[in-house]
């Protein structure tokens, strides 16, 4: 009776009693590594997350600046225009000057946020393959460990199903030989 309690189970699953203690063990090193190499990735994970965070705050930073120094601009040009073609023209040009100034210190953040961004976009889509490729190989191993496993599983139920049937012939055979003699 306890043969036949080694097969595998209906649904597909792997009966772990009709693996051997070595084999359980090399089972269990192997995921534990495919475990340890996931968490590291997770670990480099959050470290990027966090590192995104980051450069989104930067950028979230050189936008608020940019939009104070466009209301500062804004307000400079609206200073110049409010002037009266009369007054001193040095100090118009100053503040004209003031205002390329403060232009190209506004395309100057802009750039820079748009640097921030484009690296943030560069490392997610590395992490996304880099993810996508080391589950791909994690499946290919888990497909294969299943797939040695079932084989494994198949071999030992159909040994267990030789070594039941030679022994019910030889249990009917001898009971054959008992009836024999009882009848003689």
């Amino acid at each position: 009776m306890a043969l036949f309690q080694t097969e595998a189970t209906s649904s597909g699953g792997i009966n772990y009693k009709s693996m051997g203690k070595d084999q359980l063990i090399m089972l269990l090193q192997s995921q534990k590594s495919d475990i340890d190499a996931l968490n590291r990735k997770l670990v480099e994970a959050s470290a990027a997350v966090e590192e995104k965070n980051r450069l989104a705050q930067m950028v979230a930073s050189l936008s608020a600046e940019n939009e104070l120094l466009k209301t500062k601009a804004a307000d400079l040009e609206l200073k110049l225009s409010a002037r009266k073609p009369e007054e001193d023209y040095t100090e118009i040009g100053s503040l004209a000057d003031k205002a390329v100034h403060v232009s190209g210190v506004m395309e100057a953040a802009q750039k820079a946020a748009d640097e921030y961004l484009a690296e943030i976009k560069r490392m997610h889509d590395t992490m996304t393959r880099e993810f996508n490729e080391y589950e791909f190989v994690a499946k290919q191993k888990a497909d294969a460990i299943l797939k040695q496993a079932q084989a494994e599983a198949d071999t030992t139920t159909q040994k267990a199903r030789m070594e039941a049937n030679e022994i019910w012939s030889a249990l009917q055979t001898r009971l054959n030989g008992y009836i024999a003699d009882k009848k003689q």
